[in-house]
């Protein structure tokens, strides 16, 4: 029976030691491409992080290899991903989030391309599913509160004005690859993985801890004063409703309706 259990947990475990290699490989680069590249180039940093050439590099490396492609094809398999009918729309969208800073809007591509492999090659693996319209519906309402319980807090007057706050939750669900990619490869790829190798309870905080570590490692968020105490809170708390739905459908659906609630308030 040890023999039998341990065959059972063997390929859980390697999975979770799967998603935490591809993790720890973003990390390094992303210190490279926010310290090292900068130092040998000779540029302020600030200035890089801030920088169209930054912008593209961070969309092709971090966002379209690292979120996507390295996801999907551990995912799916490198037979699969190399089929025509899978690579071009893959490419499609690698290229739509690599150019996302540079041409507004032009990540929604990315959303499409995504929407067309799900109904091909079912990306369930990845995240994209329902398990009731009814959980998932109450679950979007969670994380819309989340994501606008910030906004609530803050200084400014409530505006209710939906010409600034409906292209704010757009721009959130369509124009943003952290509203796309970023919850794919946090929640539908490594929290899914975490979860088959390790308590279930734990895996929202190592979640948040590890997308906190990420965001620390850029120094764009420090200048903007990021509370990173309530990025930790915020992105546990995501990645526990992940777990009840297993579906970044409604984080991503959600995330979006807090930003356009939160222009309002």
């Amino acid at each position: 029976m040890d023999a039998g259990g341990a065959t059972t947990r063997k390929p859980e475990a390697h999975t979770g030691r799967q998603a935490l290699i591809v993790w720890c490989v973003f990390v390094a680069l992303n210190l490279a491409i926010n310290g090292t590249i900068p130092f040998v180039l000779g540029q302020d940093m600030r200035a890089w992080s801030a920088s169209p050439l930054h912008s593209l590099l961070y969309g092709f490396v971090q966002y379209g290899i690292m979120f996507l492609v390295v996801p999907l094809i551990l995912i799916k398999g490198w037979g699969m991903v190399r089929q025509p009918a899978f690579l071009i729309p893959l490419c499609a969208a690698v290229a739509a989030i690599t150019l996302w800073a540079a041409a507004r809007g032009i990540a929604a591509l990315a959303v499409l391309a995504l929407a067309f492999l799900h109904r091909r090659f079912d990306l369930s693996g990845y995240g994209i599913r329902s398990s009731g319209w009814k959980g998932d519906a109450l679950a979007v309402l969670f994380v819309a509160f989340l994501a606008a319980v910030p906004a609530a807090f803050g200084s400014a007057p409530p505006s209710f004005d939906l010409r600034s706050a409906v292209p704010a939750g757009l721009d959130r669900w369509f124009a943003n690859p952290a509203a796309t990619v970023e919850n794919l490869f946090y929640f539908g790829f490594v929290a899914q993985r975490f979860s088959r190798s390790m308590p279930r309870w734990g895996v929202p905080i190592v979640i948040g801890a590890m997308y906190t570590a990420h965001e620390m490692s850029n120094p764009e968020y420090w200048y903007v004063g990021m509370n990173f105490i309530l990025t930790f809170i915020g992105i546990a708390l995501f990645a526990a409703i992940y777990l009840w739905r297993r579906s970044v459908v409604p984080i991503w659906l959600g995330d979006g309706l807090g930003r356009l609630i939160g222009r309002l308030l």
